[in-house]
Formats: C-alpha cells, sequence, structure tokens
C-alpha cells in the first residue's frame, strides 16, 4: 500500500486565490436607497399647501357663501385639527388662499422671459399685460366672491384690506424688477393700482359676460391707461 506524503496532498490541491475569496469592490450589490423621508417643515408645508389649494377649489365651485372648512378639509385629505392649527377661521383661510394664488401667478409673471424694452411707455405696456393675464381664471372668480362678501363680513373685509396692502407692495417688486424706468417715476405705484383696479373690473365682468368678451375690451382698455399716464416713449 502506498502512502502518500502529507505535504504532497496539500500541494497537488491549489491555493484559492485571494482575488476569488472575495468579490472585488465595484461588484459589491449595496441596497438601494430608499425614498428620502420627508422634514417635519416640508410636511406642514405641504399640508398647508394643500389645504389652499382645496379652498381655492371649494370656492370657485360653490361661493363664498356656501364654502365650508369641512368641505375643504375633505377635498384636501387633511384632518379638521390640521385646518384649525394653520388657518383659526373661515376668513382667514379663503383670503391666504387667494394670496397663495396671487403669490404663485405673481412669480410666473416674473420668470416668464420678456423681450427687452427701455421706454416708460412700453414698459407701463408689458406690466399692464402681465397683470392683465394673472388676473385672468381663478383669481377673478376668487376675487369677486369675496369682494362682494365683504361687504357685510367685517372680518373678511379686515383680511382683504391686509391683503391688499401686500399686494401693492408685491407690485412695486415687480415693476423694480420687469420696469425699472417706469419704476422710477414718482408716480408709479399710483398708475399701477390704476392699472391694476381697471383689470380686475373688467375681470369682474365674468359674471354677466364671457372670457372672449371680456377679452375685446382690454385693448381699447390698456390704451386709455397709457394715454392717461402720459409716459415717455
Amino acid at each position: 500500500m502506498t502512502t502518500t506524503d502529507a505535504s504532497t496532498v496539500s500541494s497537488a490541491v491549489p491555493d484559492t486565490p485571494a482575488d476569488l475569496a472575495s468579490p472585488p469592490d465595484d461588484l459589491v450589490l449595496e441596497p438601494a436607497p430608499g425614498p428620502r423621508r420627508r422634514t417635519q417643515a416640508e410636511r406642514r408645508a405641504a399640508t398647508r399647501r394643500a389645504l389652499l389649494d382645496a379652498t381655492l377649489e371649494v370656492l370657485a365651485e360653490v361661493g363664498y357663501a356656501g364654502l365650508t372648512t369641512s368641505q375643504v378639509v375633505a377635498r384636501a385629505g387633511v384632518t379638521r385639527g390640521a385646518q384649525a392649527h394653520y388657518f383659526a377661521t373661515k376668513a382667514d383661510l379663503v383670503v391666504q388662499a387667494l394670496r397663495h394664488l396671487t403669490d404663485r401667478l405673481v412669480e410666473e409673471m416674473v420668470s416668464q422671459p420678456a423681450r427687452s424694452v427701455e421706454g416708460e411707455k412700453e414698459q407701463y405696456e408689458l406690466l399692464l399685460n402681465r397683470l392683465w393675464e394673472i388676473n385672468a381664471g381663478m383669481a377673478s372668480t376668487a376675487l369677486l366672491e369675496l369682494f362682494v362678501a365683504s361687504r357685510t363680513d367685517a372680518e373678511l373685509r379686515e383680511h382683504l384690506n391686509r391683503f391688499e396692502r401686500e399686494v401693492a407692495r408685491s407690485l412695486a417688486d415687480v415693476a423694480t424688477t420687469m420696469a425699472p424706468t417706469f419704476a422710477e417715476r414718482p408716480d408709479a405705484q399710483a398708475l399701477l393700482v390704476t392699472g391694476l383696479a381697471t383689470i380686475r373690473g373688467l375681470w369682474l365682468l365674468r359674471a354677466v359676460a364671457s372670457d372672449r368678451q371680456i377679452r375685446r375690451y382690454w385693448p381699447a382698455a390698456r390704451e386709455q391707461l397709457v394715454a392717461g399716464a402720459r409716459l415717455d416713449g
């Protein structure tokens, strides 16, 4: 019987190469990262935004008199406690919703590329045209509802007065950004307020006229606004 030396057996079995003992670093599969959890601030902002968007939808559908916070909460998919935490009253809720919409529209207004215009007249026309468009649609519908309701609702009227002051400040900022030459005029703010009042008045005709009819009134109204301002070309 032939015996085999242990050293011979050992040398007959190839050693496992070091590079096959474990996979290379680039072949190690890492677990896929899960979705990033939102911060508490992000969750609060999302809840508030859902309430404001839902308020605008309900307001457009049933009007201010028919709107209830219960309807808004159901539409937004949040708890009644969340609504009460952010907005104490119905009046506060609807005016904040209008402010939310206006801020979004103003942001879009400023972000849209505009052709370069230098004269006061052209810059005023540019601002008027942008204001005309952002006050169309849901913005004018909400204003119609709230302006009418505020006549007999002191709390709503107070919120709307505050909203109007905020709008005036936003108008000044927009003018400085989009129409710096026009904004330097001492009467620029007054001209913008007059223009905005005209634009709102035309869009409030939506209660008795179609959008197509209202849009036909705008070119003549804009021409009168610009002519009355006596601006440099």
